[in-house]
C-alpha cells in the first residue's frame, strides 16, 4: 500500500506542476511576443518484484515508483503577426531577436516589437528598454532623434527618415538552442559564455507585432486532461487510506 500511496503522491505533484505551467501560458495568451512553456512527464526508477517471499509470475516483473516532470522549456515557435498600423511597431517574420539595452546597461533580447518613441526620439519598449539601432555616419547609438521626420523601416531592417537612410536594425540568434534565459516581460538574457550571431536573411514587418504563440484550445484541452489525472491520483491515496482504516478496525476487534 505504501507503493500505491507514493506513486499517487508523485503523480499529484507532477500534475500540479503541469497545471501551474499551463496556467502561466493561459495568463500570457495575449502578451505580445510571449513564448509558451512546455513540460513533459518522466518516469522515476523502477524496482524488481523478483525477491524472496514475494509472489510474482516472472523474474522480469518490475514495478514503477512514480512520475516527475521535466524542466520547463520555452517553445520558440513563431506566433501570429498582428497588423497595428503603428509605424514604430515591428514584427519578426522568421528567426531572430531584437537586442535592447535596459536602463542599467544590460543587454537583453526579445521578440516583442511593440516599440514607441521616447522623449529623445529613440525606439523603446513599454519598460524603457532602448532598441539597438546602428546609425550611419558615425552617429552614436543613442544620438539620433527618429521623431524628426517620417519613419520607415524596410524588411531588411534599414531605417529611413524622410526617405533618407539613417541606420539599420540587426536581429540576433543565440549560438546554442538553450542559451537564452527568460527574465520576465518577454525578455531574455544570454547564459554565461554564450554568444550570438547576426541573422543575415532577416525579415521585419513595420506596423505589425508578433502575438503570443499560445494556442488556447490546446492549452484548455491539456488543462482538463491534467486536472482529471490529478483527481485520479488523489483517488489512489483515498483508497489506501480507506484500506488502512479497515485494517485498523479489524485489529481493534
Amino acid at each position: 500500500m505504501y507503493n500505491i500511496m507514493h506513486t499517487s503522491k508523485t503523480g499529484m505533484s507532477a500534475n500540479q506542476n503541469k497545471i501551474d505551467i499551463i496556467s502561466n501560458n493561459i495568463v500570457n495568451s495575449q502578451t505580445t511576443g510571449y513564448k509558451k512553456l512546455d513540460i513533459e512527464f518522466l518516469d522515476l526508477y523502477t524496482e524488481t518484484l523478483d525477491r524472496p517471499s514475494y509472489p510474482n509470475n516472472s523474474k522480469d516483473s518490475v514495478m514503477g515508483t512514480g512520475v516527475k516532470t521535466s524542466q520547463a522549456t520555452r517553445n520558440f515557435m513563431q506566433g501570429s503577426l498582428k497588423n497595428t498600423g503603428i509605424d514604430t511597431n515591428l514584427a519578426i517574420d522568421g528567426e531572430g531577436f531584437f537586442k535592447v539595452m535596459t536602463p542599467d546597461g544590460t543587454q537583453k533580447y526579445t521578440r516583442n516589437g511593440e516599440f514607441v518613441l521616447d522623449g529623445n526620439g529613440r525606439l523603446v519598449d513599454d519598460y524603457g528598454n532602448i532598441l539597438e539601432v546602428k546609425y550611419d555616419n558615425g552617429m552614436p547609438p543613442q544620438g539620433a532623434d527618429l521623431s524628426n521626420g517620417e519613419l520607415s523601416i524596410n524588411k531588411a531592417g534599414e531605417v529611413f527618415l524622410d526617405k533618407q537612410k539613417v541606420g539599420k536594425i540587426d536581429l540576433y540568434m543565440p549560438q546554442g538552442d538553450n542559451d537564452l534565459i527568460p527574465v520576465g516581460d518577454s525578455l531574455f538574457v544570454l547564459k554565461e559564455q554564450a554568444g550570438t550571431y547576426i541573422v543575415q536573411d532577416k525579415k521585419l514587418l513595420q506596423g505589425h507585432v508578433e502575438m503570443s504563440n499560445v494556442n488556447m484550445q490546446s492549452e484548455m484541452t491539456d488543462l482538463i486532461m491534467t486536472q482529471r489525472a490529478f483527481q485520479f491520483n488523489s483517488r489512489g491515496i483515498k483508497a489506501v487510506d480507506e484500506m488502512w482504516s479497515m485494517i485498523n478496525n479489524l485489529q481493534g476487534r
